[in-house]
């Protein structure tokens, strides 16, 4: 459930500045039931209205020790752990879940309509409460560039809003390319949608299956993520 708090919250103490600067705040609690779970990234910085950090974006009460905390852009993965102490960077030595990072986690800031992974060390018992919190965006809009078939860009997204949403609405607004690639992120690993041109449209491929022409894009459910990888296709997706 989304709520908008006022600027009065006696936990958060903001810095004065020489010009009026006075946040809408909005928290987000989602409840996560599983080991990896998608973050919608909803909000700006706080202290700045500029894209937020990772660290900043998800509260860590009710997150257990030791979770890590991902986030994907064109240099690669980045990464969090999660100290007693905070958020602290993991290094390339301390690799988990099979990825290898890149850069400094510290300095890695999310733009709206994005999506960041948050891994627990077990998939709990129950359900996580989760809270993420900044200003509040005016856009959520993320631009797609081109990528191509030798240099494919890749996306990791997801529906920020609290609603189901048609897939196709999103996407429709894009000048597509052949090889497209939409791969929603479910459970279990749901199949691929490629890009197949006019004629063919999205192509639905999945092991051990014919591939699928003209298959309608799913719906996606609140906070679901998904990558786009564009090999040629861009624009904008409006939430």
């Amino acid at each position: 459930m989304k709520k908008i708090l006022p600027i009065a919250i006696a936990s958060l103490a903001l810095s004065a500045t020489a010009a009026d600067f006075s946040p809408t705040i909005g928290v987000t609690s989602i409840e996560l039931s599983n080991k990896n779970n998608i973050i919608p990234v909803q909000f700006t910085s706080l202290a700045s209205g500029d894209a937020i950090s990772a660290g900043a974006l998800v509260c860590t009460n009710n997150i257990p020790l030791n979770s890590h905390l991902y986030v994907y852009d064109s240099a690669g993965y980045t990464a969090w752990v999660l100290e007693g102490t905070g958020w602290s960077p993991l290094s390339v030595a301390d690799t988990a879940d099979g990825i290898s990072f890149s850069g400094d986690a510290t300095a890695k800031t999310l733009g709206t309509g994005t999506a960041i992974w948050l891994s627990f060390p077990t998939a709990p018992a129950s359900a996580v409460q989760v809270a993420v919190y900044g200003q509040v965006a005016t856009t959520t809009n993320v631009t797609i560039e081109a990528g191509s078939k030798a240099a494919p860009k890749s996306y990791l997204l997801c529906n920020v809003t609290a609603s189901n949403v048609a897939l196709s609405t999103k996407v429709g607004g894009l000048t597509l390319a052949v090889g497209d690639t939409i791969q929603p992120i479910a459970s279990t690993f749901a199949g691929n949608y490629v890009y197949g041109g006019e004629a063919n449209g999205w192509v639905y491929t999945q092991p051990g299956a014919s591939p699928e022409k003209n298959k309608p894009l799913p719906t996606l459910t609140q906070y679901q993520g998904f990558w786009f990888i564009s090999k040629g296709g861009n624009g904008t997706i409006e939430w």
